[in-house]
C-alpha cells in the first residue's frame, strides 16, 4: 500500500511540473494612439534548453473599424521596419520570456515593436484588479512603456483561431 501511495503521489507531483505556464492563451492589442484593437497575439510556451519559457506571435490583425482583416491564414501587411520584411500576422514579438513565481511575472524576456523593429528587455503581468487584462511592458533601463492586453476567450474568436496547433512552435526571430 505504501509503495502504491508514493507512486500515486509521484506521479501527481510530477504532472504538475508539465502544467501549462501561466498565461498562455490569446491577448487583444490595442493600438496606443486609436484606443482600437489592433492584433491578436497567441502566448505560447516552447523548450529553450532545458526550460520552457513564454514567446508571443501575432496571429491576426484588426482594422480600422475593428474587425478581423487578417489571420495566421491570409497574412498581407508587411512589417518594413523589421529585419527581412515579414508579415506582421506570424511575427513572433515576444520570446525568452521566463516565469519569476515570486514576483509571478514573466521577465527577462525580449519584446519588439514591429512598427519600428525595435526591441526591448520585457515584463509580463497580470493586473491584480482586473484578472481578465494582462500588463506587457517594454523596457531600456528603467524608461519604458506599458500597454494593457484583454484576454480574449477561444469561443469568442473566429473559427480558425480557436484551434491553432503551438506544439511545435519556436520564435523565428528577426535580427
Amino acid at each position: 500500500m505504501k509503495v502504491f501511495t508514493l507512486s500515486v503521489l509521484g506521479i501527481a507531483l510530477s504532472s504538475g511540473a508539465f502544467a501549462a505556464m501561466p498565461f498562455v492563451g490569446m491577448y487583444q492589442t490595442i493600438d496606443d494612439e486609436t484606443n482600437f484593437p489592433k492584433s491578436i497575439v497567441r502566448l505560447y510556451e516552447y523548450k529553450d534548453g532545458k526550460d520552457n519559457v513564454l514567446a508571443g506571435r501575432i496571429v491576426a490583425l484588426y482594422d480600422e473599424k475593428g474587425n478581423i482583416s487578417e489571420t495566421i491564414n491570409n497574412p498581407v501587411k508587411v512589417a518594413d521596419k523589421v529585419s527581412g520584411s515579414p508579415k506582421y500576422v506570424g511575427l513572433d514579438i515576444i520570446w525568452e520570456m521566463e516565469w519569476n513565481s515570486e514576483d509571478s511575472e514573466y521577465k527577462d524576456g525580449k519584446i519588439m515593436d514591429p512598427k519600428k523593429g525595435s526591441v526591448y528587455s520585457s515584463v509580463i503581468w497580470q493586473d491584480k484588479n482586473h484578472k481578465d487584462k494582462l500588463r506587457v511592458r517594454g523596457k531600456i533601463g528603467p524608461f519604458g512603456r506599458t500597454q494593457t492586453w484583454n484576454v480574449l476567450k477561444v469561443s469568442d474568436l473566429p473559427a480558425e483561431l480557436q484551434n491553432i496547433d503551438t506544439t511545435n512552435w519556436k520564435p523565428i526571430i528577426s535580427k
